[in-house]
C-alpha cells in the first residue's frame, strides 16, 4: 500500500538561536514599544481635545439656534398685532 500524500516522515530542519541576535530583537521590540507608546498618548490627549472641542462646538450651535428661534418668535408676535399676554393665552 503507499504512503498517503503529505507523508510524516519529512526530515525536520533544527533551527539554531543565537542568544545575541534574539537580545537585538528584544531590544528592537522593546523600543518600537515605547515609541508606540508614545504616540498612543499624543493621539489620545488629540482625541480628547477634540471631543472637548465637538461638545463646545454643539453647544454653540445649539444657544445660537434658540437665539435665532426666540427672534423669530417676537417678530412674529409683533408682526400679528397681538400683545404677549394674548399670545399666551392663545397657547393655552
Amino acid at each position: 500500500m503507499p504512503r498517503p500524500k503529505g507523508s510524516k516522515n519529512k526530515k525536520k530542519t533544527e533551527i539554531i538561536l543565537d542568544p545575541n541576535a534574539l537580545d537585538e530583537q528584544i531590544k528592537a521590540a522593546e523600543a518600537e514599544i515605547e515609541t508606540l507608546t508614545a504616540a498612543l498618548k499624543v493621539k489620545k490627549a488629540e482625541l480628547k481635545k477634540l471631543v472637548k472641542d465637538k461638545a463646545e462646538a454643539e453647544k454653540t450651535a445649539a444657544e445660537k439656534k434658540a437665539e435665532e428661534d426666540k427672534a423669530k418668535l417676537l417678530e412674529a408676535v409683533a408682526a400679528s398685532g397681538k400683545s404677549i399676554e394674548e399670545v399666551l393665552e392663545l397657547l393655552k
